[in-house]
């Protein structure tokens, strides 16, 4: 079972495993300025804000 930040993007399905946090943090915010075009800014923040998912579908 291993943690994972997910895209807080609706219908995108891009996830992060969390061995970092600041690391999966920094991926996401990379993905959200690429990806789906928000500004930096915006990307930073809504990627702190993400809550790990855990528990047994963590996994999948």
């Amino acid at each position: 079972m291993s943690d994972y930040l997910r895209c807080p993007a609706p219908n995108c399905t891009h996830h992060v495993h969390l061995s970092a946090t600041r690391a999966a943090v920094e991926d996401i915010t990379d993905h959200l300025i690429e990806n789906h075009d928000m500004p930096e800014v915006s990307a930073s923040y809504q990627a702190q804000m993400l809550l790990p998912i855990t528990g047994p579908r963590a996994a999948a």
